[in-house]
């Protein structure tokens, strides 16, 4: 069974996600049953559960709520069968998953990570083959600021069995401490 570690955004920042998301379901025309948008750090195949509980903790404990940049690009991406909003490549949501890749690979557990961070907007049934004509610009000059970024707070990191559904259910999650 695949597992997945996420990042979960405030409600705010669900508010300001969400006209994206439904702007680009229509536009994409992808499924019905697009989960809450969301940042998938790493993806784990059939992990031992005992031991993977007590190593996440470890690992998320120093964590405070913190903000991403989102870009104001939009980009299908053909490994997750996914419509994605881009982030920028830098910051504590980076650090977070290159220290859970690392740390839980040397623990034995078969995991794989993703090339660039981003916020799953929606499923697609397909991806189009010709992804450079299908990366698209946002125009919502209200939500971004001058440097064309959208700033989001992360609030939690949860496990997840499958990340397709409309209601996924956590199997574990764990809260950021707050300011």
């Amino acid at each position: 069974m695949k597992y997945y570690i996420v990042a979960l955004f405030d409600e705010e920042a669900y508010q300001v996600i969400s006209p994206i998301q439904k702007n680009i379901s229509r536009k994409f025309r992808t499924n019905r049953n697009s989960p809450q948008p969301f940042i998938p750090l790493i993806s784990i195949e059939n992990p031992d559960l005992d031991k993977l509980y007590p190593l996440v903790d470890k690992l998320i404990a120093p964590y405070k709520t913190f903000r991403v940049d989102a870009n104001d690009t939009v980009y299908p991406l053909d490994q997750t069968k996914s419509i994605n909003l881009r982030l920028d490549n830098k910051g504590y949501i980076k650090r977070i998953a290159r220290n859970l890749f690392d740390t839980l690979s040397l623990h034995g557990f078969n995991v794989k990570c993703f090339e660039d961070n981003f916020i799953l907007l929606g499923n697609l049934p397909y991806v189009p083959k010709d992804n450079k004509k299908q990366t698209i610009k946002l125009n919502y000059p209200d939500l971004y600021d001058k440097d064309n970024f959208l700033k989001l707070k992360i609030k939690n990191i949860e496990i997840w069995k499958l990340p397709a559904a409309k209601k996924n259910i956590p199997i574990k999650s764990y809260e950021l401490k707050s300011f």
